[in-house]
């Protein structure tokens, strides 16, 4: 009993540590029913399944179908596992089959799901074959490939929990109880004299629910490190601080002569016995992945007091001054298209996968603490500030804050995984439409009602707010495929499917998602429907079948003939022109193509405030004939001055009074004058 409880803490290790792969004699082994009954407990509890690869599946279906009378036992065995025990593991959720048709066979398949994921997951493969196991194994002593130790188990056929390969190293055959007793006492002498990592280095952080009572107060420090001094690790390393590469708010970050490593060294108010007691437990554990420059080592001055970190050296530039602010993003990457977007994507979203799996908050997820070189090559920075076990971090920004804790202050409690997938998801939003946060709108408004109310403004089917941001972001967002804009709106809008804290999608399911989208990238499935959904920032929505189009007469660009007029597209008759100066200010003014081409109109002369000016009122007299005001605009003042004449004593009425009764006495006296003339010569 003793034994079992053992194996069982083992099944409970491994059901919340690992992915964990079955291949086809494991299923086949008259034990494997047993197997299934000890696991399931241990994989509910954790909500996670078995994988097991599609071509294990067709395996099993060759061998009920085997037609030799000597393999009835193989027969029932892949009958009952096929159509009895499966279908009901599936069903109940302790299963995942997963893979192609065109995959290779089961074994190939394992070396390259092994060989593919090990970096990112702790794996565990589930067989009897001997010799798998053995080449499954070696791929721990591979120096070339740099991840997770891989671990192979095979099912006890005592009582159905798991056991470890012990291989001859002669015959490469599992060695016999007796043998293995033997290599035990080995093995356990050899650990003495070399060191190891423990399994506590291996293991996660805990998950806490409760903010430690240490005290953020501030420690004495008698001299703090600075340029061409040493600092000092606890294993008595010396490392110098060769030069100032960037300082900050809380302190001060120096290149060493520890190789591709840099120091960074707190400035005296920064320096806490919170912060210090958290980075003793940071670095406690073994957390080592390419690009995460984790805290590695304390460092001390003469005197043995802490005065910061080491950590890997980073490069790039964040992605808040490369890839969020369209000039810069253009000038540093002219040659990007939405392939590299979703690699870069994917490559962060594997770096935070492997924080997750060691229960690892970021917490303060944002585009400045991200360094970009290239899609492959990305740096995680400021981890210092990270969330572990019951150390909170104790930073953020408004934008990757859930609504849930919108207000909050940061220091005070403990992020959940709910919380970090809310800060994630933005951030993948905004590599995807790139620097615009989720919840922008037209009309703007305060950043955390938007966010706390989850009015998100993109469309989806015919949901929509119609406050979608003006200008390129609604042609992105049209491109974006389907599944992708499915899951954004799903997260992002109050009430949907994913929007609430403890529901939202995870970091594997956005791994999946964008390996989806690759995919339609690689195989030109998206361009051939239209090429413009390979780029960074389309110029029109995406191509509907039942719409047609044009290439614009100015611009080129391709549009549909309802956003077009006369040849042009709108963007190029309202957003393009020629500036020139008002003639009266001299302020900038702005002739449309619009008024240009399509209404043919000349420029103004003036703008439209100087216009408003000259119809302002600024002179006011009584009129000398009927009493009533005469009110005179500053075009109509200024014109009398001009023309160096007398401001109007009449009114307008008045003034025409007089012109029909002077032009009514003029006609008179000519009338009479004709008569006369008409009196003396003609009679």
């Amino acid at each position: 009993m003793q034994e079992n409880k053992k194996e069982a803490i083992f099944l409970d290790f491994i059901c919340k540590e690992f992915k964990i792969f079955i291949d086809t004699c494991s299923l086949l082994d008259d034990m494997a029913y047993i197997f299934f009954e000890n696991i399931k407990p241990f994989l509910k509890a954790y909500n996670k399944k078995i994988i097991i690869p599609s071509k294990v599946i067709e395996e099993l279906e060759k061998h009920s179908q085997n037609s030799d009378p000597n393999k009835s036992e193989l027969v029932q065995n892949a009958t009952r596992m096929l159509y009895e025990i499966l279908p009901k593991l599936k069903n109940d959720g302790f299963i995942e089959i997963k893979g192609e048709k065109n995959e290779p066979f089961a074994d190939a398949v394992f070396h390259y799901v092994f060989d593919k994921f090990r970096t990112i997951h702790r794996l565990l493969l589930i067989t009897q074959d001997n010799k798998l196991a053995k080449d499954i194994l070696n791929k721990n002593e591979s120096e070339s490939v740099k991840g997770h130790k891989i671990f192979v188990r095979r099912i006890n056929p005592k009582n159905g929990f798991l056991m470890k390969f012990y291989f001859d190293a002669q015959n490469e055959q599992p060695l016999t109880s007796q043998d293995i007793s033997k290599q035990a006492v080995t093995n356990s002498l050899s650990l003495k004299s070399k060191p190891f990592h423990s399994l506590a280095e291996e293991q996660p952080f805990k998950i806490d629910s409760i903010v430690t009572n240490i005290v953020d107060e501030k420690i004495n420090i008698s001299h703090i490190p600075v340029e061409n001094e040493m600092v000092f690790t606890r294993d008595k390393d010396q490392i110098k601080l060769i030069k100032k590469i960037a300082e900050g708010g809380e302190g001060i970050v120096y290149e060493t002569d520890f190789k591709d490593n840099v120091a960074k060294i707190y400035n005296c108010y920064s320096n806490t016995q919170r912060r210090y007691e958290k980075l003793k437990l940071m670095t406690s554990k073994n957390i080592a992945f390419k690009g995460i420059c984790y805290p590695t080592k304390l460092l001390y001055n003469k005197k043995d007091e802490f005065v910061g970190y080491l950590m890997p050296k980073a490069s790039g530039k964040t992605l808040g001054k490369s890839l969020f602010i369209k000039p810069l993003f253009l000038k540093n990457f002219p040659n990007w298209r939405k392939q590299e977007t979703v690699e870069l994507s994917l490559t962060i979203l594997q770096k935070i996968s492997y924080l997750h799996s060691k229960n690892i908050i970021l917490g303060d997820i944002n585009p400045e603490n991200i360094l970009l070189v290239s899609p492959k090559e990305v740096y995680f920075v400021d981890t210092d500030s990270y969330q572990i076990e019951n150390f909170p971090c104790p930073v953020g920004t408004i934008n990757y804050t859930a609504p849930e804790i919108q207000g909050r202050h940061y220091p005070d409690f403990l992020r959940t995984m709910g919380n970090e997938n809310f800060a994630l998801a933005t951030l993948l939003f905004m590599i995807m439409i790139p620097g615009k946060p989720p919840y922008s709108q037209q009309g703007g408004g305060d950043p955390v009602k938007n966010i706390t109310s989850m009015d998100f403004s993109y469309p989806f089917g015919d949901n929509s707010n119609k406050k979608t941001p003006d200008g390129p972001w609604r042609f992105i967002w049209s491109h974006l495929p389907y599944r992708l804009k499915e899951a954004f709106y799903n997260t992002f809008k109050d009430g949907e499917k994913h929007s609430k804290e403890n529901v939202r999608l995870g970091v594997e399911q956005w791994i999946e998602i964008f390996k989806d989208y690759k995919n339609m990238l690689d195989s030109n499935k998206l361009a051939q429907t239209d090429q413009m959904s390979e780029d960074i920032y389309p110029t029109r929505y995406k191509k509907h079948k039942d719409l047609n189009y044009i290439k614009c007469i100015l611009c080129g660009n391709e549009i549909s003939e309802d956003a077009s007029k006369d040849g042009y597209c709108n963007s190029c008759l309202f957003d393009k022109g020629e500036f020139y100066k008002c003639q009266s200010c001299g302020k900038d003014m702005f002739y449309t193509n619009h008024r240009k081409f399509i209404l043919k109109q000349p420029k103004l002369t003036i703008c439209s405030e100087c216009n408003n000016l000259k119809k302002e009122i600024v002179w006011q007299e009584n009129c000398v004939n009927c009493g009533k005001s005469i009110m005179l605009t500053r075009g109509e003042y200024d014109f009398y001055m001009r023309k160096n004449l007398s401001l109007p004593k009449r009114c307008k009425k008045c003034r025409q009074d007089i012109a029909s009764k002077n032009g009514f006495s003029t006609l008179f006296t000519i009338l009479i004058a004709f008569f006369i003339i008409w009196l003396i010569f003609i009679r």
